[in-house]
């Protein structure tokens, strides 16, 4: 008796919660044009339709826009740090000087048309045939962002885990507490980095420059450091040890290992 009016209270709050986020869905949309500047961080709107929405200058940071239709909208300056934007669809929207990280980007469903946060407009890559090419094109094409931006700058705490960086261009970055497990970093730059508490288990480093990063209290478990170059970073044998692999990686004092 008991477990079946717990369902039915369950079954209720939740119903309660679904009206509540669709009203407030619907009143997001209605005010979508006046909303340049506004502070939505952390808010829950997937699925919402924001098509063409002012957003200007907008917090969106940590906020949940998966599946979001932001198809032309104006995102000109806004934070979208750490947002969700799986299948959100930002075909014609502008991210002229957004905070947007490429591995959230290429996330979305589609930037056919948009206006990436460098100022240049994403175009489908087509064959000769007419086919949309394959998602590695598309991949490279995002990686084209002025990644340079983001050298010295905080990323501290960020969840980067299972990202696709292969060849990112970040010495000096700080991920101070950042999540990289599973992170493809392969010929990564990463000199000089801020990786300490830094979770690296599973990562891709194969050919990585991690050049006087440091690493004190970063975990390694089963990283693949293949030809990594580590010479002069701060790192324990514990650490390295847990690793996959030290094949012909370059050792902190400057030895190869076999």
């Amino acid at each position: 008796m008991r477990s079946a009016l717990y369902r039915v209270f369950l079954a209720l709050h939740m119903a309660n919660l679904r009206l509540r986020q669709g009203l407030f869905h619907l009143y997001i949309a209605r005010r979508k044009h006046r909303l340049a500047g506004a502070d939505l961080s952390f808010l829950d709107l997937s699925r919402a339709n924001l098509s063409g929405a002012d957003l200007r200058e907008a917090n969106l940071t940590r906020a949940n826009l998966a599946g979001t239709n932001l198809t032309r909208a104006r995102l000109h300056g806004a934070d979208l740090s750490g947002a969700d934007l799986r299948e959100a669809d930002l075909s014609g929207a502008d991210l002229t000087g957004a905070h947007a990280a490429v591995t959230q980007l290429a996330a979305a469903k589609s930037l056919e048309g948009t206006i990436l946060p460098d100022g240049s407009t994403y175009r489908i890559q087509r064959s000769s045939d007419g086919q949309m090419a394959s998602e590695p094109a598309r991949d490279r094409q995002l990686r084209r962002l002025n990644l340079a931006d983001l050298a010295g700058t905080a990323l501290r705490g960020s969840d980067l885990s299972w990202s696709d960086l292969e060849l990112v261009e970040l010495p000096g970055v700080d991920l101070f507490g950042a999540n990289l497990s599973g992170a493809n970093l392969i010929g990564a730059n990463l000199a000089g980095a801020n990786l300490v508490n830094a979770a690296l288990g599973d990562a891709w480093l194969i050919r990585a420059d991690l050049r006087g990063a440091n690493l004190i209290a970063s975990n390694l478990r089963g990283a693949d450091l293949r030809h990594a170059n580590l010479r002069g970073a701060l790192v324990t044998d514990m650490q390295l040890a847990r690793a996959k692999s030290l094949e012909g990686a370059t050792m902190p004092d400057g030895t190869r290992h076999d």
